[in-house]
C-alpha cells in the first residue's frame, strides 16, 4: 500500500512516499525541508506532491506536541495542524496526526537490531510493554502496549514532568537552573539545550571560564554538539564532567519510564542525541543510573536498553500509522 509519512520537527520536516505491506515498508521517495522557512505543514505537502501521479492512499504525521481531537500544536513553531483541513487540501481521505514519540514507538517493532546498539544488557519479555525515551530538541515519551497481533501506541507528555533530583549536586543544579528559568521539568535539562545548562552550572561551580577552543566552538557551532565533541574526545574536562551529569541523569529518567509502565519489552532510546554520545551512554554509567532505584533493582536488572540508530524511525511509525487507517477500517 503506498501512504504518505511525515515526521514534523521544530528545526526540519522529514517527509515520505512509503510502501507498507503487513510485515514489509520501504521508502520510495524521501525529503527533508527546514521546518521554520515554510509557513506550514500543507504547503510543505503540497511541493512533495506536485510530481506524484497518484496520490497516496492514507497519511499519517508524526508532530512533536500534544495531539488533541484531531488537532496539534508544534510545540516549537506556529503551526497549527488539522486532520480535515488537511485531508480536504490535500484531497487524500485518510489523514492522521499522533504524537511524534507514538511514531516512534509504533517502529519499534519493524526496527531490526542492525538498526540498534545495546547499552544496557537484559531479556525481553515477548509482549511486553515496551518504553521509548528521547533526548533531542526535547524530551519525548512514549510507551507501546501489546493488543491482540498489534501494538498500541500511548502519548505522554512526561518530559515535562517535575525533575526530581537524587542527591547534592543536582539539587545544586535544580537551584542554578530555577534562578534562570523558574520551574525546572525533565526536558529542561535532558536536551540539546539541557546539556548547555548543565555545563554552564558545572562551569560555575568550578569557577572556571570556557577553555579558548571550547568558546571558539561555541561561536561557531551548536553549543550541545561541541559539549559532547570535547567531551567524548577527553580534551576538556568541563564538557566531560557535564555530559557525565547528562548520561547519570538520562539513565536515571529512563528507569523511571521502565518502572512507570512496567516496560518488560524492552526501553529504546530514540531522538536526535542518543547515537551521537553512544560512547558515553556504553561506559556504565547510564547502565548504573538506569537500575539504582531500590527495591525495584531486580526488575530492571532484566530490562535491555538499546539505542534507536535509524534516522528515519519517526518516518516509519508514521508510515506505519497510515498503514493502519485503511487495514483498519477493512477489517
Amino acid at each position: 500500500m503506498r501512504v504518505l509519512a511525515g515526521d514534523i520537527g521544530g528545526t526540519k520536516t522529514a517527509v515520505a512516499i512509503a510502501e507498507v505491506g503487513p510485515r514489509s515498508l520501504s521508502f520510495a521517495r524521501t525529503r527533508r525541508y527546514p521546518s521554520a522557512a515554510w509557513a506550514g505543514l500543507a504547503e510543505i505537502l503540497e511541493d512533495f506532491l506536485a510530481d506524484e501521479r497518484q496520490l497516496p492512499r492514507a497519511a499519517a504525521f508524526g508532530v512533536a506536541g500534544p495531539v488533541l481531537d484531531g488537532r496539534a500544536k508544534v510545540t516549537k513553531l506556529p503551526w497549527l495542524l488539522d486532520e480535515r483541513a488537511l485531508s480536504a487540501r490535500l484531497r487524500i481521505g485518510r489523514v492522521r496526526l499522533i504524537n511524534d514519540f507514538v511514531a516512534a514507538a509504533l517502529a519499534v517493532p519493524r526496527l531490526s537490531t542492525r538498526r540498534t546498539a545495546l547499552i544496557v544488557p537484559g531479556r525481553r519479555e515477548p509482549g511486553g510493554p515496551i518504553g521509548v525515551i528521547g533526548a533531542g530538541t526535547g524530551l519525548g515519551q512514549a510507551v507501546l502496549v501489546a493488543s491482540g497481533r498489534d501494538w498500541i501506541g500511548v502519548a505522554s507528555e512526561g518530559g515535562h514532568v517535575d525533575f526530581g533530583p537524587r542527591d547534592d549536586r543536582e539539587d545544586g543544579l535544580v537551584r542554578f537552573v530555577r534562578e534562570r528559568f523558574g520551574r525546572v521539568d525533565r526536558d529542561r535539562l535532558l536536551s540539546g539545550e539541557g546539556l548547555g545548562h548543565i555545563y554552564d552550572f558545572v562551569k560555575s561551580q568550578r569557577g572556571r571560564r570556557d577553555a579558548p577552543a571550547v568558546a571558539r566552538a561555541f561561536a561557531e557551532e551548536d553549543r550541545a554538539a561541541a559539549i559532547s565533541r570535547f567531551a567524548l574526545s577527553g580534551r576538556d574536562r568541563l564538557c566531560r564532567e557535564a555530559l557525565e551529569i547528562f548520561v547519570s541523569i538520562y539513565g536515571s529518567e529512563a528507569g523511571n519510564l521502565a518502572i512507570q509502565y512496567r516496560a518488560t519489552g524492552g526501553i529504546f532510546l530514540a531522538g536526535g542525541i542518543a547515537p551521537k554520545i553512544l560512547p558515553a551512554l556504553r561506559a556504565g554509567l547510564f547502565q548504573t543510573s538506569f537500575r539504582s532505584k531500590p527495591p525495584l533493582e531486580g526488575l530492571l536488572a532484566r530490562i535491555p536498553v538499546r539505542v534507536v540508530l535509524d534516522p528515519d524511525v519517526g518516518l516509519v511509525g508514521a508510515a506505519v500509522e497510515a498503514y493502519r487507517t485503511v487495514i483498519d477500517t477493512t477489517r
